[in-house]
């Protein structure tokens, strides 16, 4: 807040300021070489500074950014020879001052700026120890320099950030600054606020949250009706029947949907309710054969722990679909070579790709278990694969000569140094594990690298399928199929030989009055 004018300020006590900082100042331009129109407008801006101080009752030492912020914003009423100097007091040059007294000791950088800078700098050591370049990290730092200036210049504390003091950041008119921590790029004003500003600031802010800085403002995430039941079934399904992950997620999702009709008071569930639930949600448009799955086990759970009536599982009706039209669908022998083909094992990129397609193509992997794939799962001397499949089932599976030269080339030549144990980091920093999706989309570029129309195909997916299909054509019989596959019942390869139209044509009989 600007404190009152006293246009009749002595000019002796102005004068005893100038003579006491000036002079150091000016000495300090010449021996920067700094050019005589420089000269002059530097040392005028000083001495308006200076005036401006002693009349505000105010001293050299506590002068900071938003004293500059204000001294060029103030309505002037300094005496005639400081005024008469320059048109308007000039923002390069009252930095420049400000920078002079910070670096001589005239001056101090606020506490709240040496804090929240140190937080910067521990937030772009984290930046760097995941990975990411260092222009990258020079960006960032500069963001999140800048969100602390900006927050002391408004008053406002690094714990009082919350969504709408963030938006207020990224939509004010930037002519923020504060010598040796932030500048600006350019000298015209600009608005902060940008998607790269915003997700760059996102991050900080959760660092700070993780640091107990700011107060986590988002709050808890809402959880299904019946959630402490919920939860205690996720668990039991984790640590008892080893589900993974994703399908965890899936079961949560659809209990989220259901429960809530159900209401929160297990024992009050019937036959009656359950089947109305499902009903209802098929009449919504969700024919989701999970959510059924879903409530099945959960109320399994429900009743081995006492809390609904047994036998309610067969009150859960089936969501019919159409199982014979779902055919398995593949490519030809030739397309799988194109594909593998396509990658240019010259860059890192490449190699990887490589490397991925061959463990689809040759071991049949599912998508999730290349990208769950570690390190410590390759035995170099056995030559053998170690490979965790659905609800964790883990088998070793034969590692080809070829598949296993182009990943000791990717692992040796290509892959990211990184902490991250899994085979296939990312290659952009942070370095976490690939996804699921992220190995079906290697597989789409291949697709359009190598010209094949990946309509209707399963992406990844479609060199298992592929696998099976071959050699069933071949003639290997299903339970061979079936163990390299790692299928628990046959029927699931058994769905492999509808494609198998030269089989079908063996076996099929004519129609009655038709001759074969």
């Amino acid at each position: 807040m600007v404190l009152p004018l006293r246009p009749h300020a002595s000019p002796g006590v102005i004068q005893a300021l100038r003579e006491r900082v000036l002079p150091a100042y000016e000495a300090h331009l010449n021996d920067r070489g700094c050019s005589p129109g420089l000269f002059h407008r530097s040392t005028a801006t000083a001495r308006h500074m200076i005036a401006w101080l002693t009349i505000n009752e105010s001293e050299v030492a506590t002068l900071d950014i938003c004293g500059v912020y204000r001294f060029l914003r103030h309505d002037c009423h300094c005496p005639a020879d400081v005024r008469n100097q320059l048109a308007a007091p000039s923002p390069w040059h009252a930095y420049r001052f400000l920078s002079y007294l910070l670096e001589t000791g005239q001056a101090a950088v606020p506490a709240a700026i040496v804090t929240g800078g140190g937080l910067v700098e521990a937030f772009a050591a984290t930046l760097v120890a995941q990975g990411y370049r260092e222009a990258t990290v020079r960006g960032v730092r500069s963001s999140c320099r800048h969100l602390v200036v900006w927050l002391y210049r408004s008053e406002l504390a690094l714990g009082e950030i919350e969504d709408r003091v963030l938006q207020r950041f990224l939509d004010h008119r930037c002519d923020c600054e504060h010598p040796g921590f932030f500048g600006r790029s350019g000298r015209s004003s600009a608005f902060a606020g940008s998607r790269r500003t915003q997700a760059e600031l996102a991050r900080f802010v959760s660092f700070l949250i993780d640091r107990d800085v700011v107060a986590d403002w988002r709050g808890p995430l809402p959880q299904a009706s019946g959630g402490a039941h919920t939860d205690a079934f996720l668990r039991w399904l984790r640590q008892h029947r080893g589900v993974r992950d994703t399908t965890l997620k899936a079961y949560r999702q659809s209990l989220q949907a259901l429960l809530p009709l159900l209401g929160d008071a297990p024992d009050a569930y019937d036959a009656a309710s359950i089947r109305a639930v499902i009903l209802c949600r098929a009449q919504s448009g969700s024919r989701n054969t999970a959510e059924g799955s879903a409530l099945r086990s959960y109320l399994r759970f429900l009743a081995a722990q006492g809390l609904c009536r047994p036998g309610l599982v067969a009150a859960v009706p089936s969501i019919p679909r159409r199982t014979a039209s779902q055919l398995p669908r593949y490519v030809e022998q030739e397309e799988i070579e194109a594909l593998i083909a396509s990658c240019d094992t010259a860059t890192s990129i490449g190699l990887r790709d490589r490397a991925v397609l061959l463990l689809l193509a040759r071991l049949a992997l599912r998508p999730g278990e290349v990208a769950a794939l570690r390190l410590d799962d390759i035995d170099w001397q056995q030559a053998l694969l170690a490979v965790r499949g659905k609800s964790r089932r883990s088998a070793a599976l034969p590692l080809p000569q070829e598949t296993g030269d182009t990943l000791k080339d990717y692992i040796l030549r290509a892959r990211p140094r990184t902490a991250c144990p899994t085979v296939f980091p990312r290659f952009r920093a942070p370095h976490g594990c690939l996804s699921s999706a992220a190995v079906s989309a290697i597989v789409r570029r291949a697709m359009q690298r190598a010209g094949i129309d990946g309509e209707g195909l399963p992406a990844a997916y479609v060199f298992r399928h592929s696998r099976a299909t071959h050699l069933l054509r071949g003639g290997a019989a299903p339970e061979i199929v079936g163990a390299l596959l790692r299928h628990q019942s046959v029927k699931t390869t058994a769905l492999y030989a509808r494609v198998d139209a030269p089989m079908l044509l063996a076996v099929a009989q004519p129609w009655p009055g038709e001759s074969r």
